[in-house]
């Protein structure tokens, strides 16, 4: 649902490469929101650098999607990928993350986010409820999240989002 908005989509499928910056700084420049969520290499953090440098003091916002596994060590490896690869994968998520604790603290604007998911099913074959998300679900609930953050004027410096068994009754 793009809640009356213009979605504009990036991807190397369409020919588009994250690690020519200056391009997709032009691409994203007349967004009001970023989410920033491919991966090759440290140019997440990269891109980030470039486009909050384009958007300083403009009432928009950035949300960067790093992991949950950037709280813990790597070990053992997620099925199909060496230990190596997920270490990588993991410091190149640490480094978003502190690229983003560090412009957060520089400035209010443009508004930064750092998004933690957990096992959310994005590839066939990755089975939810359990141990992994419906994507859909997710992101209508992260949506839903910082909507209601937004209306009440509140900040959502980062949150994480993951499945899980039981309920929280409230």
């Amino acid at each position: 649902q793009n809640r009356g908005h213009t979605i504009v989509g990036i991807s190397k499928r369409d020919g588009h490469n994250i690690k020519i910056i200056p391009r997709m700084v032009q691409m994203i420049q007349p967004c009001d929101m970023f989410i920033n969520n491919a991966q090759a290499g440290y140019a997440q953090t990269e891109l980030l650098y470039a486009v909050w440098q384009q958007w300083q003091g403009q009432n928009k916002h950035i949300w960067c999607i790093s992991t949950m596994m950037s709280r813990l060590p790597v070990d053992p490896p997620i099925p199909g990928h060496t230990t190596e690869a997920m270490s990588a994968y993991r410091n190149q998520k640490l480094a978003l993350e502190d690229a983003c604790v560090q412009l957060q603290f520089k400035s209010h604007t443009p508004a930064i986010t750092i998004v933690r998911p957990g096992a959310v099913a994005t590839q066939p074959g990755q089975d939810f409820p359990w141990p992994y998300a419906n994507v859909y679900a997710w992101a209508n609930n992260l949506v839903e999240i910082m909507v209601n953050a937004d209306t009440a004027n509140l900040r959502v410096p980062e949150i994480s989002l993951a499945p899980g068994p039981g309920r929280i009754g409230l």
